[in-house]
Order: C-alpha cells, then structure tokens, then sequence
C-alpha cells in the first residue's frame, strides 16, 4: 500500500483521499471509532435465583459510521465527486480493507481493518442544490485500529559461549546456537499479535515472549531454503506456504506483544548463525 500524508481529519480508502479541509468530501461525524466496541460476554443466569454468573468478557466486532458532506469542487460538480466516492467506497465479498485515518497532529496515521457495509443517502433539496450528505457504515471484525507503520525486529542466534543468561526454558542441548533477546515495543494500549517469519536452518524451533513466559514449539528439522510463518493473530502456522498447523507441539502457548516493552526471542538445535533468523513484524494497538 502506497504510504498517505494525510490532512487532518481526513481517511483514505484503496488510496482514495476523503475528508480534510480542503476535500471535496467532508467529513461531518465519525462514530464507532473513539469508543469501545460491543461487548460479547459469556454471562449466564443463576436460574431460580436473582442476579447473573459473572464469565468472561471479550470484544465483539467494531462498526465505525461516517457522515460525509460530497461538495462541487477541483472543476467538477457535486454529482460528479459523489459519483467518485460512490465508486471507491464498495462492499467487498471477502476479507478487509485497511481504512487509514489521521485524526489529529498528536497522533500518527493510523489504520483499522473494515468493509463497507451500508451507504445511506439522502435526496432532498440540499442534494438537487450541490450539498450531497452520506453516511458510510464500515464493520471492522477486529475492533482494534493500529498505527500505520508496520515495525519489523530481528530475531537472531550467536555462538553460545560457556553458559548464558537469561536462560530460555526449555534448554536446549547439542547442535544449537545461543538465543539472543530482541526488543518489541508496543507503544499502544492493548495487545498486538505480531507475524513471525523464519528461516532455517533449524531443528524443533522455539519463538516465546521472555517477558510473558509464554512460547511455540515447532517440531522438525527445517533447511535453509524453508521459510515457516507464525501468525499469531490467527494462530495459523505455514511451511513455504502450506498450512503446517500440525508442527506445533504439546505444551505451547500463542503470545503476544502486549503493551510496553518484551523481549522475543528465538531458540533451536542445529542452527547455523548468520543464515538462521526470524523477523517478527507488528504495529502498535489500539482500542
């Protein structure tokens, strides 16, 4: 995706430039995006007694409405700017489309992951007078917005000299190189679930958050030329593009980058330094 400078107060939709002072479209309200999404919980009721069973709560999906005021502008007529949006702003039958959004100069451009859902448009006399309002609703199943700026981290080995500290558990013995620590900040509120991308050579792969405490196993021997793909997000797995789901072994955990500062890492026997190494590639979240 092409990198935006956006204007203030201003989203972009497959590059398509909406809303700022000086657009064509302007942007009356946003709703659904400075606020905290539904709330899908796992309450149930106490049967013949009052109150509820308290269980766990979760975030639902985020739907964010945008009312837009389509004016004539840049040579052209009102019709003819809100035939520009109408073409740019449709639904999709499958997956999401980064809507990207500069809200204000204390923020960095950021990005929520949507479709669009609805466009309701008024005909009225302000609409046959050039003055063309529309409300877009875009429904985001992941509720969370990131910053737009994709940040990547390098995982990488060193030759093991004598014994080291931290140790990363479960030790490893024979054919392996030392862990080193990378940093991952999150300079967001709410956890974000990073991609990792590794390559071999190496055998039965650990890639853990020290900071949480949490790891994955990957079991097997995994030459130079094999390239594994965590997705943490999704908890899928893929070896050279195949689904590998099957490679992650009893007693793993799914982690993630929570907000502040971890320190990743990468473990494995039969490494070769300087060729095995993993990138682990996030944004900072929000909600």
């Amino acid at each position: 995706m092409t990198v935006l400078s956006l204007a203030y107060y201003s989203f972009a939709w497959n590059n398509y430039i909406f809303g700022g002072s000086s657009s064509v479209h302007q942007v009356l309200s946003v709703e659904g995006l400075e606020a905290l999404p539904a709330i899908r919980n796992q309450d149930d009721n106490r049967g013949y007694q009052d109150g509820m069973f308290s269980g766990n709560d979760f975030f639902a999906g985020r739907t964010v409405t945008i009312t837009i005021l389509t004016l004539g502008g840049n040579g052209y007529s009102a019709q003819y700017n809100y035939n520009l949006l109408q073409a740019q702003l449709l639904p999709q039958t499958t997956g999401t489309t980064p809507l990207q959004f500069q809200m204000s100069n204390v923020s960095a451009l950021q990005r929520i992951n949507a479709r669009v859902r609805t466009n309701v448009t008024s005909v009225d006399p302000d609409y046959t007078y050039g003055y063309i309002k529309s409300q877009y609703s875009f429904f985001c199943p992941d509720p969370k917005y990131y910053d737009d700026a994709e940040q990547l981290s390098t995982l990488s080995l060193s030759n093991p000299l004598g014994r080291t500290y931290n140790r990363v558990y479960p030790l490893l013995y024979g054919g392996g190189s030392a862990a080193t620590y990378t940093l991952v900040t999150n300079n967001g509120w709410t956890a974000t679930y990073p991609t990792i991308t590794l390559n071999g050579p190496i055998t039965n792969p650990i890639l853990g958050n020290f900071t949480q405490g949490l790891y994955t196993t990957l079991t097997g021997s995994y030459t130079a030329s094999d390239i594994i793909v965590l997705d943490l997000e999704n908890r899928i797995v893929t070896l050279n593009g195949s689904s590998a789901r099957n490679l992650v072994a009893g007693g793993s955990n799914w982690f993630s980058a929570p907000p502040g500062n971890s320190q990743f890492y990468l473990s494995g026997a039969g490494t070769l330094v300087g060729t095995t190494q993993a990138t682990v590639s996030y944004r900072s979240a929000y909600i």
